[in-house]
């Protein structure tokens, strides 16, 4: 399997969560252990060495109670947005067939780090 490339929105979103977690006047190991990953895992996110795994990021930001989309306020680029502006809006059948359709492709565990991450949202 090879390895994905780290990119800039990757460094940005570690400088984030060092960020946010200074404020709470945690350190990379207490935090680390909040959310059951290795030290050296979280330093190497918040250095942007490593692509973060979104269930972790998930779980970062619901111990530090902050919306996830706060990691990525920096990450958003002018022409990102203009896309999001020519966005087509789909059927409310279409969208559930393929929530539905995705869901089953799910492992238990990615069905409940995905549950935590639409509730971030609600």
């Amino acid at each position: 399997m090879s390895k994905l490339a780290v990119t800039e929105i990757d460094r940005l979103v570690g400088k984030r969560i060092q960020q946010k977690r200074k404020e709470f006047g945690l350190s990379a190991a207490e935090l680390s252990e909040k959310i059951g990953i290795a030290q050296q895992q979280l330093s190497r996110y918040e250095r942007g060495e490593n692509k973060i795994n979104i269930s972790h990021l998930v779980e970062i930001a619901s111990y530090l109670n902050v919306d996830i989309g706060w990691f990525f306020i920096d990450c958003v680029s002018e022409q990102t947005e203009n896309r999001k502006r020519k966005f087509i809006p789909v059927s409310e059948e279409n969208i559930r067939s393929r929530l539905e359709f995705h869901l089953d492709q799910l492992s238990a565990d990615k069905k409940r780090g995905l549950l935590i991450f639409l509730e971030t949202f609600l």
